[in-house]
């Protein structure tokens, strides 16, 4: 479990002098600026747990995700997960997450995943055959038999993403952050993956973390939303007590090209998915949600907290 109590972090910058004068008074007596990033954040996250953290740029979803990784450490309050506290990195604690940043890969551009995965397997210290178990589990779940003994540089962004996703699991981490997963890809490499995620908290039990601008990430995922706004909570509940319900029931409208020519499809959620594999890709225009626009419900509340 994550218990986060009276959480505050506040980062310095410096005010610049104008003028020649200014710049050289700078190189010795700096006047520091302290921002507040986060304000007095309390959450507690229970074990399989899938939540959503949202927010406009500058919200503190970056830096809330560093203070839960143990990456900064906070100004004021704690962060505990499980008896651990994430700043003083703990092995025991560090072999109980996995991260995946969708503009950071942990993959090597000019090596297959593979190679990246037995270096994980030798730092983790991971049993031979527990570690090839975990990868016959995961590369079936995402397709991913043949992705993984290919090059990095010879691979699409959602192949990367989907050997990066691995990296993450391959250690059978009881927390996944995710931060972006989805930046860049078409439609149906979300859906995979949404799928994938969806089955590995089923399945585990793994708590898992994900930080979007895309929202139909978290409409596809998160059992809970957190939604941040100047450094504070404004937000923190299931999707369905958002301010406006949201129906149950939606249809989405799917357009997509046959024979060079536009169509569109009214379709229920249940059969999107099954009707975006009958497209490739390149076929697919858009995809929109009908009914209650949760973006739009989302919006509102940012607009409300300015």
């Amino acid at each position: 479990m994550i218990v986060i109590k009276n959480l505050s972090f506040d980062y310095v910058t410096f005010e610049k002098a104008s003028g020649l004068k200014g710049t050289i008074e700078d190189l010795f007596h700096r006047k520091p600026q302290y921002v507040k990033a986060l304000k007095n954040i309390n959450l507690n996250i229970e074990d399989g747990s899938l939540i959503g953290l949202i927010g406009p740029n500058g919200a503190g979803k970056t830096t809330l995700t560093k203070l839960l990784t143990g990456i900064i450490s906070p100004s004021s309050g704690s962060v505990n997960i499980d008896t651990f506290i994430p700043m003083q990195r703990k092995t025991e604690l560090l072999k109980e997450i996995g991260v995946l940043f969708g503009q950071k890969s942990q993959l090597s551009w000019d090596l297959p995943a593979i190679d990246t995965l037995n270096m994980l397997a030798s730092i983790y210290s991971l049993e031979e055959n527990r570690f090839k178990k975990r990868l016959k589990e995961l590369t079936k779940m995402l397709n991913a038999e043949d992705l993984i003994n290919k090059p990095v540089r010879k691979l699409s962004l959602g192949q990367r993403v989907k050997c990066d996703l691995i990296c993450s699991l391959i250690h059978e981490p009881k927390y996944l952050f995710l931060d972006e997963p989805t930046l860049g890809l078409d439609l149906m490499t979300q859906e995979s993956i949404y799928e994938f995620l969806r089955e590995e908290n089923k399945r585990n039990k793994t708590t898992i973390i994900i930080t979007s601008h895309n929202i139909r990430d978290i409409e596809a995922l998160a059992q809970r939303l957190v939604i941040l706004a100047n450094g504070e909570i404004v937000f923190d509940d299931k999707l369905e007590k958002l301010p406006i319900n949201i129906s149950t029931d939606d249809h989405f409208i799917v357009k997509y090209l046959v024979n060079n020519e536009p169509e569109s499809k009214n379709i229920s959620e249940n059969d999107l998915k099954k009707f975006l594999q009958t497209l490739s890709a390149n076929q697919i225009i858009s995809l929109t949600r009908e009914g209650i626009n949760l973006e739009e419900i989302i919006l509102e509340i940012y607009k409300k907290v300015k």
